[in-house]
């Protein structure tokens, strides 16, 4: 699915597939996100109960943001936290991880001190999402980069090459056609669009 409209309409239409998708039927919903505050709020409205994860790699580039503030032009020290943080992540260690990062955020200059609270403040808000041995060992998937890559494939090779310019409604007709087709749903849309089942001869009873 695709759309230029807003989360929370887009929110409505996602749980909609989801439904004919046959998630009513599923023991356990995985909900991925960027860490963004909407997208845990779009989980909340239309997902109740699902897990919600962080994606991994999200959280890997906020991670090494975070070790250059920490650690500002010392790539030595930059790239030894990096691995160790990174391997606690991995084990569900996010709470060693903030613990280390306040500790060392109080070695530095007050007046820096609060925008780099705020990165720290990233993975505090978001620790439950982060338990990433955890999610491994009961089998979800923890990187969106399946979904990204289909995003730059249906989306990306079809509205953004070279010359390209869209219009709001024109962009959304053409994504509607994109999405269809590799969801296997271009028959069902075909007929709809024409009315094909206007020609259907129908059984008397």
């Amino acid at each position: 699915m695709g759309s230029f409209e807003s989360a929370k309409s887009f929110g409505l239409k996602i749980r909609n597939e989801a439904q004919r998708r046959g998630i009513g039927s599923a023991r356990v919903v995985v909900f991925l996100g960027d860490g963004a505050t909407w997208v845990w709020e779009l989980a909340r409205l239309n997902f109740h109960g699902a897990v919600c994860i962080l994606d991994f790699y999200h959280t890997l580039e906020r991670l090494n943001d975070l070790c250059k503030s920490l650690y500002p032009g010392n790539q030595h020290w930059i790239s030894t936290m990096q691995g160790q943080w990174y391997d606690k992540m991995e084990n569900d260690g996010i709470k060693d991880v903030i613990l280390s990062a306040r500790h060392r955020l109080r070695e530095l200059d007050p007046a820096i001190q609060p925008d780099i609270e705020k990165q720290i403040a990233y993975f505090e808000n978001n620790k439950e999402r982060m338990l990433y041995k955890t999610f491994r060992q009961k089998g979800y998937f923890y990187g969106s980069g399946v979904v990204e890559a289909g995003c730059k494939t249906v989306v990306g090779q079809r509205l953004k090459q070279s010359g390209m310019f869209w219009s709001e409604p024109g962009g959304q007709n053409v994504l509607h056609l994109r999405c269809a087709l590799p969801g296997n749903r271009w028959d069902e849309c075909w007929d709809r669009v024409n009315h094909s089942d206007y020609l259907q001869v129908k059984a008397i009873a």
